[in-house]
């Protein structure tokens, strides 16, 4: 692939997959995490039976079983996690979060240890708050959450009810934050390792008294990095390089799916080089997709070729409501 190309490979899962997931016909996101036996499962969001959303049953986030071919391309098992009623929820929710659509906002993954964030939502929006939990090799049982992990969703000024990270080559963790909402700029956070479950302990990136930006302390109020509000957000190293994928609600008519490449983490945005991967401004261009979102990297990702699974969800109808593979060379030039 040319340097800036991108290719949609089409539904993955949802509406219009080939194969897609067994017994569910209409899915989005679709984070893949890695569980502790190194196996991975994705973690979709609302899902249902039929190919459109409303139909019965209705799963608020389910795990499916993920591997992949000589090719990179994923395929989808039967889900470990069963629809709203059931006995084995993917997400329990804590007692302030009951009654609320569970859904996941993101993850990063520290020493062979997931975690992914959770929010508790009222019509999409982070009502409930939001919580880590740990991935465990046996979604089936439930993923709970993390001790005194559950925040408001008025925690860090309504900024921090979606999440996304990774573990740099220098062991710090380095996390980036928006609301789950879509009204919130991207923050950027550093962690130890040995607490990075604590949300508390997490150093923001803020403005220093010089005017000059850096690490602050933890509980301090982070410096926005982008310009705009962002939505969904996958934050990643890929061959050496600080990689995000992330929905931008202010690119184009309603938003767009774009990749960022920096060598900084704290550079992404500043110095960064940005690739669209599903737009809705141009419907002659290959990376046309209406009423597009998400944008999640897939593991085993390289810069030339980027695996990223976006999501297309038409609201008026329902349909079509699915998870699409998107690649894309990404590498910068030198």
């Amino acid at each position: 692939m040319r340097r800036g190309e991108v290719r949609n490979l089409g539904p993955i899962a949802g509406t219009g997959a080939r194969k897609g997931i067994p017994g569910i016909g209409a899915a989005d996101l679709g984070e893949i995490v890695q569980l502790p036996s190194g196996s991975y499962v994705a973690v979709f969001g609302d899902a249902f039976g039929g190919s459109k959303v409303g139909t019965h049953p209705h799963y608020p986030s389910v795990a499916v079983p993920v591997t992949f071919d000589d090719a990179g391309c994923p395929h989808f098992d039967a889900p470990l996690t069963g629809p709203s009623g059931s006995s084995n929820p993917l997400f329990v929710p804590p007692r302030r979060a009951r009654g609320m659509n569970t859904l996941p906002a993101g993850s990063f993954q520290v020493d062979g240890k997931t975690y992914m964030l959770v929010v508790g939502t009222n019509q999409l929006r982070p009502e409930g708050g939001s919580w880590l939990v740990e991935v465990t090799d046996d979604p089936s049982k439930g993923w709970k959450p993390v001790a005194r992990s559950w925040r408001p969703a008025r925690y860090a000024k309504g900024g921090q009810s979606q999440i996304s990270g990774y573990q740099s080559r220098d062991g710090k963790v380095y996390i980036v934050a928006d609301s789950f909402d879509r009204t919130r700029r991207v923050t950027l956070y550093q962690a130890d390792p040995h607490t990075c479950s604590d949300r508390s302990a997490w150093r923001p990136f803020v403005r220093l008294r010089d005017g000059s930006t850096g690490w602050g302390t933890p509980r301090q109020q982070a410096v926005p990095i982008s310009d705009t509000n962002f939505g969904e957000l996958s934050f990643r190293e890929v061959d050496g390089a600080a990689v995000l994928s992330g929905f931008n609600v202010r690119n184009g008519p309603d938003g767009a799916v774009e990749i960022w490449v920096s060598e900084s983490p704290t550079e992404i945005f500043s110095t960064g080089v940005m690739t669209v991967v599903m737009q809705q401004s141009d419907p002659d261009a290959a990376n046309f997709v209406p009423q597009n979102y998400g944008g999640y990297i897939l593991p085993g990702s390289t810069l030339e070729l980027l695996n990223v699974f976006g999501s297309q969800w038409n609201t008026l109808v329902g349909a079509p409501y699915n998870t699409q593979h998107m690649i894309a060379n990404v590498k910068p030039r030198r």
